[in-house]
C-alpha cells in the first residue's frame, strides 16, 4: 500500500503530462490541418451561401435571450430576489454570446446560467406557484423549438459528416498512442 502511495503522485504527473499533450496535439491538428481543409472551407461557404437561415436562427437566438432578459425583469417585479452573482453571471452570459454569435460554447454558457437562476429555491417556488402559466408557455414555444431545429438540423448533419472522417483519423492517431505510452 505504501509503493502505490508513493507512487501515485508521480504516475498522476506523467498521466496529465500525457493528456496535456494529447490535448495540444489536438488543438493543433485542429487548427493546422482540419480547420483550414477544404471540407470545413465547403461547410462555411455553404453557411455563406444561406445568410437568411443564419440570419433566421440569430433572430430565434436573441428572442430567446431576450426572453430570459425578460424573465429576470419578471422576478424582479415579483420581488424575487436573486444573488447578484447569479444574475451577472447570466447577463455577462448574454453578452458575450451576443458578441460572439457563433461560439456554441457561449450558447451553452447562457443555458447553464439560465439553469442556475431556475434552480434558485425562491425561483422554484415562484415557478410551482405559476405552473399553468409556464404550461402555456411552453406551448407558445414549442413551434419556435421545432422550427429552430428543422432550420439548424440539415446544417448539423452535414458538419457531421464532413468532419467525422477528420475526427475519427484524428483519434485514430492520437488516442491510441497516448493510452499506449500511459502504459
Amino acid at each position: 500500500m505504501s509503493k502505490v502511495q508513493e507512487k501515485y503522485p508521480a504516475y498522476m504527473t506523467t498521466v496529465d503530462a500525457k493528456v496535456d499533450t494529447a490535448v495540444t496535439l489536438l488543438q493543433g491538428i485542429w487548427e493546422e490541418k482540419i480547420a483550414p481543409s477544404a471540407p470545413v472551407a465547403y461547410a462555411k461557404s455553404a453557411l455563406a451561401a444561406t445568410p437568411e437561415k443564419i440570419e433566421a436562427i440569430q433572430a430565434m437566438r436573441e428572442e430567446y435571450f431576450a426572453k430570459i432578459e425578460a424573465t429576470l425583469e419578471a422576478l424582479k417585479a415579483r420581488a424575487v430576489k436573486l444573488p447578484a452573482e447569479i444574475t451577472t453571471a447570466l447577463k455577462t452570459a448574454i453578452a458575450d454570446a451576443r458578441a460572439k454569435i457563433d461560439d456554441a460554447k457561449l450558447f451553452e454558457k447562457v443555458q447553464a446560467a439560465y439553469r442556475m437562476v431556475v434552480e434558485y429555491p425562491t425561483v422554484v417556488a415562484v415557478i410551482e406557484k405559476t405552473a399553468p402559466v409556464a404550461a402555456k408557455a411552453v406551448d407558445v414555444a414549442g413551434p419556435y423549438y421545432v422550427k429552430a431545429k428543422t432550420i439548424a438540423e440539415p446544417y448539423v448533419v452535414k458538419g457531421m459528416e464532413i468532419a467525422g472522417p477528420y475526427v475519427a483519423a484524428v483519434k485514430a492517431r492520437v488516442l491510441p498512442k497516448t493510452v499506449e505510452q500511459i502504459d
